[in-house]
């Protein structure tokens, strides 16, 4: 059966791999929203139309896909990007030259969400790989999204409160706190990719060796395209390598299985404009807690490191 999905990007190195993940497992994506993120916000728009340009030169059919502006603030507060991890662009060595601005929707993102979900409605599936701003922003024109899309997947949040912006909140919560805690409430259908798992799972030097010797575009691409994040993760926050954060949530959206633990929990989020800015808060379910919140979300704990590395490989062995 075919899979329908929409990927709302902050446009950076792992954004681009989501969309090359999805297309080199033959799902179709209608329509990459752009947020406020990662980076400079114009630069994140051009990135996602640089990805577009790129998988259409190298003979990848993206039929009607097209990159669609979304919000530029947040509901109500102040942010700040994170070049310092992902470097001016976003993409690492890559040049970023766009040369085809027709791929550039007149639309709006939360506009051609609500009409994306009503054209596949029961069957979209919602990739939420940056802030929660657009989402919410639909959700509050037409509540009865909720019931229209299919999954939302969201990176995002902690689990253990190790945040990667402040030191207790993850960069998606921390830079819109109100729309995580109104799409987490929304009552959607919520498989949650907390920012721990893609720490503990970051690839190693053996695995990026493998990945980057594949000698194929795609692994050339993804040498470049990680240069920066790699050495800002290692160098800055003493990872064992470069973490995949959105692209594990791409592929257990595509490949459950590669889930290992899965927790059905109440997740909510801290919106005080404080230190505790953009905290996750889980109703555990484990023993010596007190439960006193139905649950609202899938949240995947951790997942098979292996056959991760394998969905990589494949991804990237693709062209």
């Amino acid at each position: 059966m075919s899979r329908h999905f929409i990927i709302d990007c902050d446009t950076a190195e792992d954004d681009v791999l989501s969309l090359i993940s999805l297309l080199a497992h033959g799902i179709s994506v209608h329509a990459l929203t752009v947020v406020e993120g990662n980076i400079e916000y114009e630069n994140e728009m051009k990135g996602a139309l640089w990805a577009l340009e790129y998988l259409r030169e190298n003979g990848v059919q993206i039929g009607d896909l097209k990159v669609y502006p979304g919000a530029r603030r947040l509901l109500s507060k102040d942010f700040r990007t994170a070049e310092f991890v992902h470097g001016e662009t976003g993409l690492g060595e890559i040049e970023v030259n766009v040369k085809d601005y027709s791929l550039l929707a007149k639309e709006d993102a939360s506009s051609e969400i609500i009409r994306l979900s009503k054209e596949y409605e029961g069957s979209l599936e919602f990739l939420a790989i940056s802030p929660l701003t657009n989402l919410a922003l639909a959700y509050l024109r037409d509540p009865e999204i909720t019931k229209r899309i299919k999954t939302v997947y969201i990176m995002g949040g902690t689990i253990y409160a190790r945040g990667n912006i402040t030191p207790v909140a993850e960069f998606n919560f921390w830079v819109d706190p109100d729309a995580a805690k109104l799409v987490l409430n929304a009552g959607f259908n919520i498989v949650m990719v907390p920012w721990e798992v893609a720490v503990n799972n970051a690839i190693d030097m053996v695995s990026f060796m493998k990945l980057t010797s594949l000698k194929t575009k795609l692994s050339s691409l993804y040498a470049k395209m990680y240069s920066h994040y790699r050495k800002a993760s290692m160098n800055m926050q003493r990872m064992r390598g470069n973490p995949h954060p959105d692209v594990i949530t791409t592929a257990i959206a595509i490949d459950p299985s590669i889930a290992k633990v899965i927790k059905e929990e109440n997740v909510d989020v801290e919106t005080c404009d404080c230190q505790s800015r953009g905290l996750t808060i889980i109703d555990y379910i484990d023993p010596g807690h007190v439960i006193t919140k139905k649950p609202n979300a899938k949240i995947v704990y951790d997942i098979d490191y292996e056959k991760f590395v394998q969905f990589l490989t494949k991804v990237l062995t693709w062209f």
